[in-house]
């Protein structure tokens, strides 16, 4: 490719990432809300203090041994296996550690947003550097950085704080960083580096080595050197795992081989040739048909297929994967390569086609077919709400800020959705309101009481039935958006 062509390219996909930036500043909301989002920060907090365990928020006269498990115990965590009146958090440490040093210096208040933002626009240029190297030429490659930027999951998933991006990023520089690895051992190196990460962030991110080892080809001495590279992640989460669970193969999930399904397999792969489509854009259609490159382009073709094909493989039986269109975010780490295999395939077909067909009706029709690809993508995000999810997200904010300016500070709060983030924002005695039976919800209401502790409920709309299992009566005190605060009133004398 000429010069002047390449510069023009990559001088557009730095005013691309520029205004997708801007768009995101607009939108984030990257900030503690419900159990995903404050889970990641109350243990990010958990490791700034060096600490993985926290204490429950008791009541006087429950302890946590006399109480249901999850009493006390805020969303995004689970009860201490030692049995003590602490907690422990239930999600991978990745996306935590990053936010450690990112809150370090621009502060807890943004390191969300900051941390999002930054992975968001990475996994666009290195969706942009895969293109490159597996053979496409800069516009086409700027396409796929465009198709992943439209994408109405990637959009989604950029603008709160869920691990499906930071996941994604880490995991495509691990194959790119591989694919140099055949010219520099340097780059082997940085390869293992960013598969500890990768799966620091999601343990199933351990599928990226096989096209990791593919990209670097057979050299035992690259392979040995990208592997012991990653041996550190892998011992930092087993460590992680002993201390916060009592097994270095435990996590917090629990059984999560359970929420595997062999009979679900045919569903969810029916409803991803459904919705694959409309969010990373009909391109991905083509993308199968790499595999007929695999004497042309072996190496590509190898990398691309392989990548695609074992991500896809492990979600299919994972009972989550077809519940809505955004659990699909979980395929998000192979998006890259299914865009860049679909591009390779339409690339290839508009050459001979312009090869036989010289005429400029052959020239325009790519630029139009891709146009049309990429604009029916994007159509779907106003549809689908994806671009309003950080703004729905910072209302815990605000939540918080209300009932710190409201609430006696010797108060109890009855919560469920806004349990994690009330645990992160504010020093309030936590019920969960899930675990509130008969019998807990008396002795909740006898030991307020006789405490002298105000008692209020933070409640989602469609939480509101919370009250009726609690035998007294409620005021409604304040509400933010689609929020409500309630004060449980004394008993009439």
């Amino acid at each position: 490719m000429p010069a002047s062509i390449a510069s023009r390219t990559e001088l557009g996909l730095c005013a691309g990432l520029l205004a997708y930036g801007a768009i995101l500043l607009a939108l984030i909301g990257a900030v503690p809300g419900g159990s995903d989002t404050s889970g990641y920060f109350n243990e990010a907090r958990l490791f700034a203090r060096h600490r993985i365990h926290a204490d429950m928020r008791v009541l006087p006269g429950i302890p946590a041994k006399e109480a249901p498990p999850y009493l006390y115990v805020p969303l995004g965590f689970r009860p201490a296996a030692d049995g003590s009146a602490r907690m422990v958090p239930t999600y991978p440490p990745g996306l935590s550690l990053l936010l450690v040093p990112v809150a370090r210096i621009v502060g807890w208040r943004h390191a969300g947003d900051v941390l999002l933002l930054l992975h968001s626009l990475a996994g666009i240029a290195l969706t942009f550097a895969l293109g490159r190297m597996c053979g496409l030429s800069g516009p086409w490659s700027l396409l796929g950085a465009a198709v992943l930027a439209a994408s109405p999951l990637y959009l989604y998933s950029s603008l709160w704080a869920l691990s499906d991006v930071p996941a994604t990023v880490w995991a495509t520089a691990a194959v790119v960083a591989a694919w140099k690895g055949r010219e520099r051992m340097s780059w082997a190196l940085a390869s293992g580096v960013c598969i500890a990460v990768a799966f620091l962030v999601r343990p199933s991110n351990f599928l990226i080595v096989v096209p990791v080892v593919l990209a670097i080809g057979l050299s035992p001495g690259r392979l040995a050197v990208a592997g012991l590279a990653a041996l550190p992640g892998v011992g930092a989460w087993m460590v992680v795992n002993r201390t916060a669970y009592g097994g270095a193969f435990q996590s917090g999930y629990g059984a999560i081989a359970n929420e595997f399904h062999l009979n679900l397999v045919s569903g969810t792969l029916a409803y991803c040739a459904r919705w694959l489509p409309v969010l990373l854009s009909p391109i991905v259609i083509a993308s199968p048909a790499i595999l007929a490159f695999l004497r042309q382009r072996p190496r590509a073709a190898a990398v691309l297929a392989a990548w695609a094909a074992v991500f896809v493989a492990f979600y299919l039986p994972y009972r989550w994967t077809h519940e809505s269109w955004w659990f699909l975010r979980f395929l998000l780490p192979a998006a890259p390569a299914f865009i860049v295999a679909g591009l390779i395939v339409l690339q290839q077909c508009f050459e001979k086609l312009q090869a036989r067909f010289p005429e400029s009706w052959a020239r325009t029709l790519p630029v139009l077919v891709l146009f049309v690809a990429v604009v029916s993508e994007a159509s779907q995000i106003g549809p689908l709400g994806a671009w309003s999810i950080g703004r729905g997200e910072q209302k815990y904010g605000r939540v918080a800020d209300w009932i710190s300016a409201h609430v006696p500070r010797n108060s109890a709060i009855i919560a469920h959705q806004f349990s994690g983030s009330l645990f992160y924002y504010t020093n309030l005695t936590l019920v969960r309101a899930d675990q509130l039976d008969p019998r807990t919800a008396v002795r909740v209401l006898s030991s307020t009481r006789s405490a002298g502790m105000p008692l209020y409920a933070v409640l989602f709309s469609f939480e509101l039935g919370t009250l009726k299992a609690i035998p007294s009566a409620w005021s409604l005190v304040g509400s933010v958006d689609d929020v409500t605060i309630w004060r449980c009133d004394p008993p009439a004398k």
